[in-house]
C-alpha cells in the first residue's frame, strides 16, 4: 500500500477513536432535522384534522339541538284548560324566566308532554336555558300550576339547551285581541290572549364567542273554532 494511503487510513482510525468525523456529524444532523420536520408536519396535520372534527361535531350538535327545539315548538298543542275566572283558554305561559306549553313532540317517549323551558342561574352567575318535560295525561290548569310552583316538573326528563350565557332574552309574536293586532311582546299568556303565539325569538350571548345570536321558532297550531268552548261547554 502506498505511503500516502496508509497515512490517511491511520489518521481516519485515530480520528474515529477520538470521535465522529465532521461529515458524519453533518449527515446525522441533516437526518435528525428531517425527522423533526416530518414529525412537526404530521403533528400539525393531526391537530388540524382534530380541530376540524371537533368543529364539525359541535356544529352538528348545535344544528341537531336547534332542529329538535324547532320541532318541539312547531308541535305545540292548543291544549285547553279551564279556570273559574277566565273560562277555557289554550295553555301557554311565556315570560323571560319560563316558557311552558304542551307539545306533541317529547324528548323521550311518544306521549304529549307539558314543557317547561327555564332561564336558570348557574353557580358561577352565568345563565342556562334548561328544558323539562312530563307527560300531560289529562292534567288541568291547577295540576300544571302546582307542578310549576313546587318544582315537580324536575322529576321528568330534562336537557340543557344552552349554557354559560351572559344574557338571554325572549320575545313573543302573536295576536292581541284587546288591540286587535299582532305584535312583539316580552311575555305571552294564553289566558289573556286566547291564542298561542305565532313566533318565539330567543336572543342570547355566550361567554366564549362574545357574539349575539338569535333563534326563531314558529308555532303552527291554531284552532279558532275552540274559542267557542266557553259558550258550548260552560264549566261550573
Amino acid at each position: 500500500m502506498p505511503f500516502g494511503i496508509r497515512r490517511w487510513v491511520r489518521l481516519q482510525r485515530a480520528y474515529s477513536k477520538e470521535g465522529y468525523t465532521l461529515i458524519e456529524v453533518l449527515i446525522a444532523t441533516a437526518v435528525f432535522s428531517a425527522m423533526v420536520t416530518l414529525a412537526s408536519l404530521a403533528l400539525d396535520q393531526g391537530l388540524r384534522q382534530y380541530r376540524g372534527l371537533m368543529d364539525r361535531g359541535i356544529t352538528f350538535w348545535d344544528n341537531a339541538r336547534y332542529l329538535w327545539m324547532n320541532k318541539s315548538f312547531a308541535s305545540a298543542v292548543d291544549y285547553y284548560v279551564h279556570s273559574r275566572g277566565d273560562g277555557w283558554f289554550p295553555y301557554f305561559r311565556g315570560t323571560q324566566e319560563i316558557i311552558s306549553y304542551v307539545s306533541g313532540s317529547p324528548l323521550a317517549g311518544d306521549q304529549p308532554v307539558i314543557v317547561w323551558i327555564r332561564n336558570e342561574r348557574q353557580e358561577d352567575g352565568r345563565r342556562s336555558w334548561v328544558y323539562y318535560e312530563q307527560p300531560v295525561y289529562a292534567k288541568g290548569l291547577e295540576a300544571i300550576e302546582r307542578d310549576t310552583l313546587f318544582g315537580d316538573f324536575k322529576k321528568g326528563n330534562s336537557i340543557t339547551l344552552l349554557k354559560d350565557l351572559e344574557a338571554l332574552t325572549v320575545s313573543f309574536y302573536g295576536y292581541d285581541p284587546m288591540n286587535k293586532q299582532a305584535s312583539w311582546t316580552a311575555d305571552f299568556d294564553g289566558r289573556k290572549r286566547r291564542f298561542l303565539p305565532e313566533l318565539i325569538k330567543v336572543d342570547y350571548q355566550d361567554t366564549e364567542e362574545k357574539v349575539k345570536k338569535t333563534m326563531l321558532f314558529g308555532i303552527k297550531t291554531h284552532s279558532p273554532m275552540k274559542t267557542v268552548y266557553n259558550e258550548r261547554y260552560p264549566h261550573e
